[in-house]
């Protein structure tokens, strides 16, 4: 049986395969699909991050001076 990609529709490697089992996100993808998530999933961490507007510091920062 052939597993295609969610994304690119192209057929999983045995090792894809593998790996869609080993931690599954819900949807196959392949090693480049995946990698492209993980890269779309680390920059909106970042960008939410780059502002500390809701870290729990900057309180501590106004309360210091």
């Amino acid at each position: 049986m052939d597993y295609l990609c969610s994304e690119c529709s192209m057929q999983l490697s045995k090792f894809e395969i593998e790996l869609n089992e080993l931690y599954p996100v819900g949807k196959l993808y392949c090693e480049f699909c995946q990698s492209k998530h993980e890269r779309e999933i680390i920059k909106k961490i970042a960008d939410s991050e780059e502002d500390m507007e809701n870290d729990y510091t900057r309180g501590l920062f106004k309360t210091l001076k």
